[in-house]
């Protein structure tokens, strides 16, 4: 983003504090530092290269960048992409990003995850009647699942469902033996250069293995893929869907049915499932698949575009945590029903963080998981 252009869409902000009703770590904290205008004025600080405090940058670094903000601003303002663009400005300085966003992303320099997880255990998702048959990228197909850090290491049954349901419904794909990190997390703490790095290299593998497609179960993954990586790479043309549009596909072509389950559960759609992504917006097909099981699919008081962000985002987590357990708690007191089921396995993360820390006897699952109990077996 333009200098200029950031400090004229700054400036034009009127204080009329609309952007406040949206944000939720302001409703977390009622704290103005941690609102969007107030980050706004933080942000003219930054790029009229004057002092901010250590307080002031852990406040841009506990926006969850979920863009509800820059949604409903009266003056048509792109607040979330003027703080990530802050957190760019602050590591070109040296003052950024945090030391927890460091050693995460040290790990994922190391690791290839941005999780800790055990490179050697990355596979362990993988179902066992077929790890003797995955060929991984010697398979012929042009079309890759990608499964991410956390459906990797840390929601396994959000990887291991995805790719059952795939096979049985005779989907042709591969997936990598060693799958690095998307760099979505780089990229959302402001190290441009080094998620730009990550972006060339991950770009060069799938060319090297011939991908044409990707898969993804992330919502980071599926943000990163449909709209950053085109933003900074010269001739990417990876086309890119989540799995919830995949199984649609084969659920409306006949080639897997799925029967009864008869619940009552609430949807959650993720901030990268929908109003952060570039041309399309998976709202409708997870609802579909979900009403085909004969479940009774509960709304949150806010949702689709305006849906809260579960309170994780944008690695909020590690800066404060009390932050996401209170966002998360304010869904979980929102809901009408004891399950909830979202399409990121981020938000299965935290919603179990959160239930874990509050005790609010809440059921959290992926959706994947929720649909291969309904599939019908020949």
């Amino acid at each position: 983003m333009d200098n200029n252009k950031i400090l004229e869409d700054i400036q034009s902000c009127i204080d009329c504090e609309t952007c406040r009703e949206e944000c939720d770590t302001f409703a977390a904290t009622q704290d103005e530092l941690k609102s969007p205008n107030g980050r706004l004025k933080i942000a003219e600080k930054i790029f009229s290269n004057r002092e901010i405090s250590e307080e002031e940058i852990i406040s841009l670094y506990t926006c969850t960048l979920c863009g509800a903000c820059s949604l409903v601003c009266t003056q048509g303002i792109p607040i979330a992409d003027i703080i990530h663009a802050s957190k760019i400005k602050l590591v070109d300085q040296n003052k950024a990003p945090l030391e927890i966003h460091k050693k995460i992303i040290k790990g994922i320099l190391d690791k290839d995850n941005s999780v800790n997880g055990t490179p050697e255990e990355r596979l362990d998702w993988l179902p066992e009647e077929y790890k003797d048959s995955e060929l991984f990228e010697q398979g012929d197909s042009d079309t890759l699942l990608f499964l991410g850090c956390m459906s990797s290491f840390r929601v396994k049954e959000s990887a291991s469902t995805s790719y059952e349901i795939l096979k049985k419904g005779g989907y042709h794909f591969k997936i990598l033996e060693n799958e690095p990190c998307c760099g979505e997390y780089i990229y959302s703490a402001g190290d441009l250069k080094l998620a730009i790095k990550t972006f060339e290299e991950n770009f060069r593998i799938f060319k090297k293995y011939g991908i044409k497609n990707l898969i993804v179960t992330c919502g980071g993954c599926l943000y990163a893929f449909n709209k950053v990586y085109p933003k900074y790479l010269e001739g990417y043309n990876i086309n890119v869907k989540h799995i919830v549009d995949v199984v649609h596909e084969l659920v409306k072509e006949g080639r897997i049915k799925l029967k009864s389950l008869n619940k009552s559960i609430t949807y959650h759609d993720a901030c990268r499932m929908g109003r952060k992504l570039k041309g399309m917006k998976l709202y409708d097909e997870p609802r579909n698949l979900l009403n085909k099981t004969q479940s009774t699919v509960n709304e949150l008081p806010k949702n689709r575009d305006k849906t809260p962000c579960c309170g994780a985002g944008s690695g909020i987590r590690g800066v404060d945590s009390s932050i996401s357990i209170k966002i998360g708690s304010k869904i979980f007191e929102d809901m009408q029903t004891k399950e909830i089921v979202t399409s990121c396995p981020l938000c299965v993360f935290n919603f179990r963080y959160v239930n874990y820390k509050t005790q609010m006897d809440k059921n959290c699952r992926y959706i994947t998981d929720y649909l291969l109990e309904s599939i019908e077996t020949k």
